[in-house]
């Protein structure tokens, strides 16, 4: 699963976006669920709320919106069926953190590309009565390397499967061919648990934790 990220728009590689330079967001590195960030739509970032909250689902307790969407579920559940056939969207994201259980503690670890500043996860966003828009992160099962961390991770794209994302190409033809991703640029390591409380928000929360030596 894809539970927090980071993201920084302000970089070279959302430049093909039509309105890149008049998108203003305030640089994030503990997005959580719920909160505001950055969405592709129709080529236009636009600001989303992180998590998809039907009704049906508000009516249960303790309740949480649908932050991510698995891609084994795309074209089986009816939450997701249609807007995996009508509203697709890009979400751009510098990293991403994941936890695992060690000695007992959920350590997070972060990850990013090594060959660019942003990378691209297939999204669903849904149009709310309100004039809200809600989106949720796509994820996948983990490949091999990143697979100690998790096991999952979010579904990423590159640049031509970004495009037959974002097209007119009907849903079961893109479904299977979406996901090769080789994920081979991608990179991780642990971080400060402080990334936990969703109220951090600072650059440290992306630097590699180093322990201290006694």
């Amino acid at each position: 699963m894809c539970g927090r990220y980071y993201i920084n728009v302000a970089k070279d590689e959302l430049s093909f976006v039509n309105n890149f330079k008049e998108f203003e967001y305030k640089e994030n590195f503990n997005v959580a669920p719920q909160t505001a960030a950055p969405c592709i739509v129709d080529n236009n970032l636009m600001s989303a709320n992180w998590g998809y909250f039907p009704d049906w689902l508000k009516k249960q307790s303790n309740s949480r919106p649908l932050f991510n969407t698995r891609h084994e579920s795309l074209l089986e559940k009816k939450t997701f069926t249609s807007a995996f056939k009508n509203s697709r969207c890009l979400i751009p994201i510098t990293g991403w953190y994941e936890w695992k259980e060690e000695e007992g503690i959920k350590q997070p670890y972060y990850f990013s590309s090594n060959s660019s500043a942003i990378i691209f996860a297939a999204g669903l966003y849904w149009n709310r009565s309100s004039g809200d828009i809600e989106s949720s992160i796509i994820t996948r099962e983990a490949v091999e390397h990143l697979h100690v961390i998790h096991n999952r991770s979010p579904l990423l794209l590159n640049e031509k499967n970004r495009d037959l994302w974002l097209s007119d190409t009907s849903s079961e033809e893109i479904y299977s061919e979406i996901l090769d991703y080789s994920y081979s640029d991608i990179e991780f390591y642990k971080v400060d648990r402080a990334v936990s409380n969703p109220k951090n928000n600072n650059e440290s929360l992306i630097k590699k934790y180093e322990e201290v030596p006694f």
